[in-house]
């Protein structure tokens, strides 16, 4: 794996590990991880120009305005569609791990509910 890639946490891989289907993909020339299913990216693991590592997530753009609004560490999504996808700083401790957590799984199950539903079958 490439040094210049994030490494992804261990709390951060446990909830990939627990959705079905979901992977994790080097994209280097992001210099991010980007979280996939079916092949479809519904995240990705990278650095903000600041430095600070974020997770970038699809969501929800009622929830999305709701929780850039909420946190300061979370902002409009960082080389995304900024009503559809939001960046969170993994690091700021005033972001609670389980939030982070929950933004995953609901952009995995965002994406997932797009896929056909054959690959959708495959995927149990």
């Amino acid at each position: 794996m490439d040094a210049q890639l994030p490494a992804v946490d261990a709390w951060i891989a446990d909830a990939l590990a627990a959705l079905p289907g979901a992977v994790t993909v080097p994209y280097p020339d992001w210099g991010s991880q980007t979280f996939q299913v079916g092949g479809k990216h519904f995240g990705r693991l990278g650095t903000a120009p600041g430095g600070e590592r974020i997770v970038t997530l699809k969501g929800d753009p009622d929830v999305n305005s709701s929780l850039v609004q909420r946190y300061a560490a979370v902002t409009p999504g960082y080389y995304a569609n900024k009503r559809l996808w939001i960046s969170i700083a993994i690091d700021e401790a005033s972001v609670p791990r389980e939030l982070v957590l929950e933004a995953l799984e609901s952009a995995y199950a965002i994406v997932r509910a797009s896929l056909p539903k054959r690959v959708q079958a495959e995927l149990e």
